[in-house]
């Protein structure tokens, strides 16, 4: 059973921080979480570098930081009505500052908004979420990348689509997917793209559903009825981050829920995807 109870936001106070607040916001309603709002930035370049490294005179640390706080507690109280927040704002790597307060002050999720530039945005993913996505060993929330015009996500989510390989850590994956569907109400579906030169995709498809069914027996929900949670399944082969955009789009998911874990380790479908499937999907991801 996870919970959400700590949420870490980091805010740049860009267009796309305040598009991603309003799911932070009902995250933190429906989990009665305390939200975290930190702004990190990086000084200015050293005169000298190393162990003797100096700063110019005229970069005022505390005076930066008396001038950003109260820049965030305006924004916690436009954009995250009635919640309980905490303003912080750190000197450093963005990326850095962001996995070591998480790690360190017991955070249960990282929402980050991503970040796209232009007619290139789905080529970009943004070099500070793609190293927490990295380097972050907790479950981490991005918006939409590549928002369509005609698919808006909703901030509570009514279907949820879980995407899994046949890599044990699926289960989590799809255990997490059902509780999220179970504690919003909305529908789950499960994808799963097979490997390419797979031989016998109906084996795929069999792992698939003894999963179901044992995630199922975890929740204590039951699959592919009109009750709590309905799953249905598609099987397919070919480009995971295109496959999982598509039926995304054709099922209208407000929520996509992948395996992220530790991508610089043992290769699988999914984790050697997670970028492009972030980058491509058309509406937020959650990757545990």
């Amino acid at each position: 059973m996870i919970t959400f109870n700590k949420i870490l936001f980091p805010v740049d106070f860009s267009d796309r921080s305040k598009a991603a607040a309003p799911f932070v916001l009902s995250l933190a309603q429906r989990y009665a979480a305390e939200v975290v709002l930190l702004h990190a930035f990086e000084p200015l370049p050293p005169i000298y570098g190393g162990m003797y490294a100096m700063y110019p005179e005229t970069y005022d640390f505390s005076a930066l930081e008396a001038e950003l706080r109260p820049k965030l507690v305006e924004f916690a109280k436009s954009e995250l009505p009635k919640v309980k927040s905490l303003c912080v704002v750190e000197l450093g790597s963005p990326a850095t500052v962001i996995t070591e307060y998480a790690e360190a002050n017991g955070t249960n999720l990282i929402a980050m908004p991503t970040h796209g530039y232009g007619p290139f945005r789905r080529a970009l993913l943004g070099s500070v979420t793609a190293k927490v996505l990295h380097d972050a060993k907790i479950v981490v929330w991005t918006d939409a990348h590549a928002p369509e015009q005609s698919h808006r996500a909703h901030p509570k989510p009514r279907h949820i689509l879980a995407a899994l390989d046949r890599k044990p850590e699926s289960l989590q994956t799809l255990e997490i997917a059902l509780q999220l569907g179970r504690d919003s109400g909305a529908t789950v579906e499960i994808v799963h793209a097979a490997p390419e030169g797979e031989v016998a995709p109906l084996h795929s498809e069999t792992l698939i559903e003894e999963l179901v069914a044992e995630a199922a027996r975890h929740q204590s929900v039951t699959v592919q009825t009109q009750t709590e949670v309905e799953v249905d399944q598609v099987v397919n082969r070919g480009s995971v981050a295109k496959l999982i955009r598509t039926v995304a789009l054709r099922r209208r998911s407000d929520l996509i829920v992948i395996g992220r874990g530790a991508i610089q380790g043992t290769v699988s479908q999914l984790r050697a995807n997670t970028y492009a499937i972030i980058r491509e999907a058309p509406c937020p991801v959650l990757s545990v």
